[in-house]
C-alpha cells in the first residue's frame, strides 16, 4: 500500500503554541501517537496484521500501521469533502481534550 504523507509542521509551527495559521510541510517520516480505539477494532485489526504479515504478503499488510494509517486518510478525505469543500483542514498544533460542550450524545 501507498505511504501517506504526514504533516511536520516544522518551521511553520506557530511562536506562540496553539493553533497554527498556515500550511506545514508534508513529508514522508512517520510519527508516533497514542490514539484510543476501542478494544474490539484494536484486536481484531492486530489480529489482521498479524496475520496478512505471515500469511498473505500480497496483501502489502506488514504492520498495524499499514492498516491504520490508509483507514485515517481515507476518513479524513471524506471530513475534508463533506465539512470543507474538499481542502485540506487548517493543521493545529495540539487536539482540545474532551468533548465540545455542545457535542451530541451518543
Amino acid at each position: 500500500m501507498a505511504h501517506q504523507p504526514e504533516l511536520d509542521l516544522g518551521e511553520d509551527a506557530p511562536p506562540h503554541g496553539g493553533q497554527a495559521t498556515g500550511r506545514g510541510r508534508v513529508s514522508g517520516r512517520r510519527v508516533q501517537r497514542t490514539v484510543n480505539f476501542d478494544q474490539e477494532v484494536l484486536d481484531r485489526a492486530r489480529a489482521a496484521a498479524a496475520h496478512l504479515a505471515t500469511h498473505a504478503p500480497e496483501a502489502g499488510v506488514r504492520s498495524l500501521a499499514d492498516i491504520v494509517n490508509p483507514a485515517v486518510a481515507e476518513r479524513v478525505a471524506e471530513l475534508e469533502e463533506r465539512f470543507n469543500s474538499g481542502q485540506p483542514f487548517d493543521p493545529v498544533m495540539r487536539l482540545p481534550v474532551g468533548r465540545p460542550r455542545d457535542w451530541p450524545e451518543s
